[in-house]
């Protein structure tokens, strides 16, 4: 298992974080994450639609390592 995190490269709105076995199940929890939490949500602004954009920036880490995200 690893640690997957997606991150708005630069200011942006949401970063998503998931343990998975691989990218694609990532995404899976992400995208299933959005649609249940985020779209149903009709006060949430959600601009980073999609996998096809280059809006986020992908870190995979193993046990032990660690990620900041100074929120910027």
């Amino acid at each position: 298992m690893k640690l997957y995190a997606y991150q708005p490269k630069g200011h942006g709105e949401y970063s998503f974080f998931t343990i998975a076995e691989s990218e694609e199940e990532a995404k899976k929890a992400v995208d299933k994450y959005i649609a249940e939490t985020l779209t149903e949500n009709a006060t949430v602004k959600y601009e980073a639609r999609g996998w096809g954009t280059d809006y986020y920036r992908l870190t995979v880490l193993k046990a032990g390592q660690v990620i900041e995200n100074d929120n910027s």
